[in-house]
C-alpha cells in the first residue's frame, strides 16, 4: 500500500468514526497531492451513491493565502450527503470539531462547457442566490494542517445548508447585507460589498479553476462563495442568519463534545 493510499484510508476512517487524526508535518503534502486526494475522496463518495451537488471556495482572503503561500483561493466539493435542511436540528455527535460559516450561495441555472468565459458570461449562468451555512469540519486534530493536508481533507467541507432561494441579479446582489444571531445574541453582521473577496469575484475565480481542472459545472450545482464572518465555534442552540429578506435557521444539539478542542483558524 502506498503512503497516499494509507493516508486516504486514515482520512476515510476518521470521517466514518467522527474522530480526528494526528496532523501531518506542514510540508508532507503539496497542493497537487492534496487535490489528488480530494478527487479520490470525491470519487469514492460518488461511487457510494452520493451526487456532486456543488463546490465551496476557501482561503479567498489575502491573509489566508499569505499564510499558505498562495496567490489564489482553493476549493472543496459538496455532495448530496452533506446537505442539511433549513430549520432542522443537527447533532454535534455526528461531527468532529465543527465551525460555523456564513455564506452566500449561488446556484447555476445552466451548465458551462469547458472554455474561456468573461465575468458577465459566468454571472449570466447563475439562476438563484440564497443565504447559506457551511458547517466546516476538520479531520486533523486541532485544525492543524498544511495546504496539501487541508485539500486532502476536502477543504474541511462538512455539512451545508441552503436557505430560501431568490432569482439572481448581478447588479442587485453585488451588495448583500447579512446578520447572524445565536439564541437572540448578535454574533456578527456586514455586507458583501465591503469585502476584499466578494462572493461574485470568488464565483468567477472558482468557475475558471474548476473548468481548468476538468471538473463539470452543471445546472443546479451550488457554490458556497467564501466565509463572510470568521469561522465560529458551534454551541448548542439556534443560529439564525438574516439575508436577502429571509431568515435561515439551524438548531444544534450538544451530543458529545468535539473530540479535540479546535484551535483558531484563518478566515476563508
Amino acid at each position: 500500500m502506498s503512503g497516499a493510499d494509507e493516508l486516504f484510508g486514515q482520512l476515510h476512517a476518521a470521517g466514518q468514526s467522527a474522530r480526528a487524526i494526528a496532523p501531518l508535518p506542514p510540508q508532507a503534502l503539496d497542493k497537487q497531492q492534496g487535490y489528488a486526494l480530494l478527487r479520490q475522496g470525491l470519487a469514492q463518495r460518488l461511487a457510494a451513491g452520493e451526487h456532486l451537488s456543488g463546490w465551496k471556495v476557501a482561503f479567498a482572503g489575502r491573509a489566508a493565502q499569505a499564510r499558505f503561500g498562495l496567490d489564489e483561493p482553493v476549493y472543496g466539493a459538496l455532495t448530496s450527503a452533506m446537505a442539511v435542511e433549513p430549520a432542522s436540528a443537527v447533532s454535534l455527535a455526528r461531527l468532529i470539531q465543527p465551525k460555523l460559516e456564513v455564506e452566500l450561495a449561488l446556484v447555476f441555472g445552466r451548465a458551462l462547457a469547458p472554455g474561456n468565459y468573461r465575468d458577465e458570461e459566468i454571472l449570466a449562468a447563475i439562476a438563484e442566490v440564497a443565504p447559506a451555512f457551511e458547517i466546516a469540519d476538520c479531520r486533523w486534530q486541532g485544525w492543524a494542517f498544511g495546504l496539501g493536508a487541508f485539500l486532502a481533507d476536502n477543504a474541511a467541507a462538512g455539512l451545508y445548508c441552503v436557505g430560501t432561494r431568490v432569482p439572481f441579479d448581478a447588479v442587485r446582489h453585488a451588495c448583500v447585507d447579512y446578520r447572524l444571531e445565536h439564541d437572540g445574541a448578535l454574533l456578527g453582521s456586514g455586507d458583501t460589498q465591503a469585502r476584499e473577496d466578494s462572493p461574485l469575484f470568488n464565483l468567477c475565480w472558482l468557475v475558471r479553476r474548476l473548468l481548468a481542472d476538468g471538473h463539470p459545472v452543471d445546472a443546479g450545482q451550488v457554490v458556497l462563495s467564501g466565509a463572510l464572518l470568521a469561522p465560529l465555534d458551534i454551541h448548542a442552540g439556534a443560529y439564525r442568519l438574516c439575508m436577502l429578506g429571509t431568515e435561515l435557521a439551524l438548531d444544534f444539539h450538544p451530543g458529545r463534545a468535539p473530540a479535540q478542542a479546535p484551535a483558531t483558524v484563518m478566515d476563508d
